[in-house]
C-alpha cells in the first residue's frame, strides 16, 4: 500500500503489489521496506510458518525478498523476469522470517536479519538472486528439538554472514552512520527480542568480527533506528519504552 501524508493523516491510498498467496495465519510476515540509491523498493515477506518449502518456490511469493519500482511496476533487470510462471518482483528466496532489512547507501549494499527457528537466526547480505537456503539448510532445529535438515550448507545456497545459536529472536536493525558514534561507524544494531538487548555487530566489510550486548534486559526489543539527529532510538514492545542511546564521552 501506498498513501500521502496530508498533516496527520493518511490519504490517497494506492495497492501497489499483492505479495500473495494471501494468508491470514499470524507468524512470519517479515514486512520490512527499504529503498537503495536508484530509488528501487525492496520488501522482506516471511514463509508464513505454514510451508516451509514455499520459500523455494519462485512461483510463490512467501519467504521472499522483493524490489519494485515506487509505482509498484517492476525492474527490467529484476532476476527472474524471463522466467515462465515465476513471480517476477523476486529479488532472493529461501528467506525464513525477515524482520530487519536495511540499506547501507555508502556501499550500495542490502542487509538482512531474519529468525530461525529454534537457533539459526541470520544475518545476510543479501544480493540479486540468491538462495538463502531455507529449510532446506538451516543452522536451527525444530521447537520440539526434532531436525528439520540433516544439512547446514549446499551448493548454490548461501551461507549467512552470522547466525544465532542459540536464536537471541531477531527484528528490527539499523547501521550506524552518525559522527555521535565514532567508535560504532559502520557497525549493525539488531534489535533482539527473546534474548531482550540489542546486539551491537562489528564487521570488517562485509566479515563479521564480533559483537557486543546493549541495553541488557530491557525487555523485547522491536526496533533500533537511528534519528536524523543522529542519536540511536530502540523501541521495547509490551513495557513501552523508547531508549536514547547517549555516546559515552
Amino acid at each position: 500500500m501506498r498513501f500521502k501524508l496530508d498533516g496527520n493523516n493518511a490519504v490517497n491510498q494506492e495497492e501497489l503489489i499483492t505479495a500473495g498467496p494471501s494468508w491470514k495465519g499470524g507468524r512470519h510476515f517479515g514486512s520490512r521496506i527499504v529503498f537503495d540509491n536508484d530509488g528501487f523498493l525492496y520488501f522482506s515477506n516471511g514463509d508464513k510458518g505454514n510451508i516451509p518449502m514455499n520459500a523455494q518456490n519462485l512461483n510463490n511469493a512467501h519467504g521472499k525478498i522483493h524490489r519494485i519500482k515506487d509505482d509498484g511496476t517492476i525492474p527490467a533487470d529484476n532476476p527472474f523476469t524471463d522466467s515462465l510462471g515465476n513471480i517476477s518482483s523476486i529479488w532472493t528466496y529461501g528467506n525464513r522470517n525477515p524482520q530487519g532489512l536495511i540499506y547501507d547507501k555508502a556501499n550500495n549494499r542490502l542487509w538482512e536479519v531474519e529468525h530461525g527457528p529454534m537457533g539459526g537466526d541470520e544475518l545476510n547480505l543479501i544480493e540479486k538472486g540468491k538462495n538463502y537456503g531455507w529449510p532446506v539448510i538451516t543452522y536451527g532445529i525444530n521447537y520440539d528439538g526434532t531436525p528439520i535438515t540433516d544439512i547446514t550448507e549446499k551448493e548454490g545456497m548461501e551461507q549467512p554472514v552470522h547466525y544465532w545459536v542459540p536464536s537471541i529472536a531477531t527484528c528490527g536493525m539499523t547501521l550506524v552512520t552518525s559522527d555521535k558514534y565514532p567508535a560504532w561507524k559502520g557497525n549493525i544494531l539488531v534489535a533482539a527480542l527473546a534474548k531482550q538487548h540489542v546486539a551491537r555487530v562489528e564487521l570488517n566489510g562485509t566479515t563479521y568480527v564480533g559483537e557486543e550486548k546493549l541495553l541488557q534486559d530491557i525487555g523485547r526489543v522491536r526496533q533500533i533506528s537511528e534519528s536524523p539527529d543522529g542519536y540511536l532510538y530502540a523501541i521495547t514492545e509490551l513495557t513501552g519504552l523508547v531508549v536514547k542511546l547517549l555516546p559515552i564521552r
